[in-house]
């Protein structure tokens, strides 16, 4: 059974293949994500969800995407049951292998716009979502500077760098911003499980139609396959 974190920080994330590098990225109170799942259509769209039940993962073929740039009109649309609804996440890449990609007066200006938290994405290089976590300005910064996957732990209240005690690290390939909403996407490569529950991705169970839940992996990250 999949209880919905009672908070008001529920991910929704829409795609239109498992594995893709586009997405759509939302934020929305736990009371819209329940009214959006009881109505979910399961014979045309896929449904995951993260370990935490508080980020949801579609994948939907149908889905199209437009170029906000024309249309910013779209960009704090929410309308999840409508088969038109288009929208395009519009990604600004800031650091690469190691190196920005833009200078320090445009990185200091999106430091200035962070709000107290936002989620952070990490994508490995096939477009898998590995985890959806929550960061602050400062947990950006130290990616920057370490290249390792980096967050802020709410239960632990402090920095939290994935894999520093279990040595699961991401050394990240690229980061990038996303201005509206607000959220930061790390492509990663990923040592051994990004999920605490030894999964190599947090969103290791898709849900049925019938309540029912199957498991995306046949083992856990270092299980013996029989």
């Amino acid at each position: 059974m999949i209880q919905i974190a009672n908070n008001n920080s529920i991910v929704l994330l829409q795609k239109k293949e498992f594995l893709s590098d586009t997405f759509l990225l939302q934020i929305l109170s736990s009371e819209t994500m329940e009214n959006y799942l009881k109505n979910f259509p399961f014979e045309d769209k896929q449904l995951f969800v993260d370990c935490d039940e508080d980020c949801f993962l579609v994948v939907d073929p149908k889905l199209s995407f437009i170029d906000t740039k024309s249309s910013a009109s779209h960009s704090q649309s929410f309308a999840p049951n409508d088969p038109q609804f288009k929208l395009n996440a519009t990604l600004i890449p800031i650091w690469k292998n190691g190196s920005l990609s833009i200078g320090g007066e445009d990185l200091a200006k999106y430091l200035a716009q962070f709000p107290p938290l936002c989620p952070f994405l990490a994508q490995d290089p096939t477009g898998k979502d590995l985890m959806l976590a929550w960061g602050k300005k400062e947990s950006l910064v130290s990616a920057i500077e370490s290249g390792l996957g980096t967050y802020f732990s709410r239960s632990r209240n402090g920095k939290w760098v994935k894999g520093e005690e279990s040595g699961h690290l991401q050394h990240l390939q690229e980061i990038f911003i996303h201005l509206d909403p607000f959220y930061i996407l790390y492509k990663t490569n990923q040592i051994g499980a990004a999920c605490h529950t030894g999964y190599y991705s947090c969103f290791f169970r898709e849900l049925r139609n019938d309540s029912q839940v199957s498991f995306v992996y046949s083992n856990k990250v270092g299980d013996k396959i029989e």
